[in-house]
């Protein structure tokens, strides 16, 4: 397709103005080249930035642009060349000249502070570049809300698990609020727990400091070194400090369930968060069943055959549902 035509379409297509064939085109010919699925995602950040500030004076600095492409289209040769490089460029200036114009200072501010929010479903995860060049890995069943734009204070939320790598910067606190706790740290590596349907919630440390803020405890604070995890129990509000296990505090990241002597019932809120089930279990003895076993990118059927083995425990399958039972022992008679 000519510039022009691609210019033309893509707008088109953002605009939600495009046939059927004309998306299809669209789409063969983002596929063509790494070169072309960039020129996209340029021109589609703009306009999506823009979109609501564009009045009808835009109209003229457009025209005169896809003039200026026609131009180069029907005089080939090296200046073409260059032209076909920069037009995406020009095209984003033009776009963002005519728009600035219209924009307050209000709204410029309002846009700098927009909350963007990133959520993942079950067997699902997230890795989230902040402006700050801070690192977010989010656990499956998560919601990670943030400012497009940090001021003084770096300021998240998050409701599940994440994993943080923290950008370093003493004189900006990086600041991680969950339902439970306050997480202030000015750059490490530390990984929380906060799913709501958890009885604790827990900040396991494993390079740097973090300070610790529990608001329900009137003004408890708590530093962790490296190596350590702290969790508050939500029924009692205790807080407690010891030695965490590394495997089993990051092991989601790769895939890896970790349980040491762990109740059934609490196993099972991970495989279900890992693997997109529901687990149902017959009777709370089942539930509060002890297991001790380790998975590393396995398929479920081979989690549950383990765990049926490791618990003398029965399983079945109904659509999207397991059913774990106790073996019932033969009687003699």
């Amino acid at each position: 397709m000519e510039e022009q035509e691609i210019y033309t379409l893509i707008t088109r297509y953002l605009a939600k103005k495009t046939t059927t064939e004309e998306s299809e085109r669209i789409a063969d010919w983002i596929a063509e080249s790494a070169e072309s699925e960039q020129t996209f995602e340029d021109i589609k950040q703009v306009w999506h930035a823009t979109k609501s500030q564009l009045t009808s004076d835009s109209s003229v600095p457009l025209r005169k642009l896809k003039n200026r492409i026609a131009q180069a289209n029907a005089k080939p040769g090296e200046k073409f060349k260059k032209l076909r490089v920069k037009w995406v460029a020009v095209a984003a200036s033009v776009i963002l000249f005519a728009v600035m114009g219209s924009l307050t200072k209000q709204w410029y501010l309002r846009t700098l502070n927009q909350r963007l929010t990133v959520s993942t479903s079950a067997g699902q995860q997230r890795k989230v570049l902040l402006e700050d060049g801070t690192t977010v890995y989010l656990a499956p069943q998560s919601t990670l809300t943030y400012p497009g734009h940090f001021d003084v204070k770096r300021t998240v939320e998050l409701h599940g698990q994440a994993y943080f790598e923290v950008s370093k910067n003493k004189h900006r606190p990086f600041i991680v609020h969950t339902a439970k706790l306050d997480v202030q740290v000015l750059g490490t590596h530390f990984n929380v727990n906060s799913y709501p349907n958890q009885s604790s919630t827990t900040v396991s440390l494993l390079e740097g400091k973090v300070k610790v803020s529990v608001p329900d405890n009137g003004i408890d604070e708590y530093m962790l070194s490296p190596g350590q995890e702290l969790a508050l129990h939500h029924a009692s509000h205790q807080v407690y400090r010891y030695a965490l296990d590394s495997a089993a505090v990051a092991g989601w990241m790769s895939n890896t369930l970790v349980f040491r002597n762990e109740k059934l019932a609490v196993a099972a809120k991970k495989i279900e968060q890992m693997y997109g089930v529901k687990i149902v279990f017959a009777d709370q003895a089942t539930a509060e069943t002890n297991i001790y076993a380790k998975f590393k990118n396995e398929p479920l059927t081979s989690v549950l055959a383990t765990i049926a083995v490791s618990g003398n425990i029965t399983h079945h399958t109904e659509g999207n549902k397991i059913y774990l039972s106790l073996k019932r022992s033969k009687t003699l008679r």
